[in-house]
């Protein structure tokens, strides 16, 4: 083996040996968890728009997976905002109508039902509004998390 292909196995031995690092921290195993609805704990967010949300898995704080559930009232603006990291979302009841960019248009918004999967990439801004029902989004992604709106 010349100096050549030995930096490069030992680059590799690296890049494997800090990956099975990362995966051993975020993968400690799960437990078992079932949560009924009327066993949801909803939190009001700083919002004051009565936006509420209930942590179903993990922490959103902590760098580790989480799931929560995000309610929002009939008729509400969410805000342009971005996160931090990258998430996965499905509509769960209600309609939400989505839209980028730092000025909610709701001419532009897409449609989003009961069922429908989306992904939020991280740092991009996002918004949405909601119609005369209540909706209820599952989120899922690898924290910590925050939600930071624009100034």
């Amino acid at each position: 083996m010349n100096t050549l292909q030995r930096k490069v196995a030992l680059r590799l031995v690296l890049v494997l040996g800090l990956m099975g690092s990362a995966i051993a921290q975020t993968g400690g195993g799960f437990e078992h968890v079932i949560i009924s609805p009327a066993d949801l704990k909803w939190v009001d967010m700083p919002t004051g728009q009565g936006q509420r949300r209930a942590v179903l898995f993990g922490d959103p704080a902590k760098a580790s997976p989480y799931t929560i559930r995000m309610r929002f009232p009939p008729n509400s603006i969410i805000p342009p905002h971005s996160h931090p990291d990258d998430r996965q979302v499905t509509v769960v009841s209600g309609t939400l109508y989505l839209g980028q960019g730092g000025r909610p248009d709701r001419e532009k918004a897409i449609k989003a039902q009961p069922g429908t999967f989306f992904t939020e990439p991280r740092r991009v801004v996002h918004y949405g509004f909601t119609g005369p029902e209540e909706v209820i989004t599952q989120v899922s992604g690898i924290g910590p998390t925050s939600t930071d709106y624009l100034k």
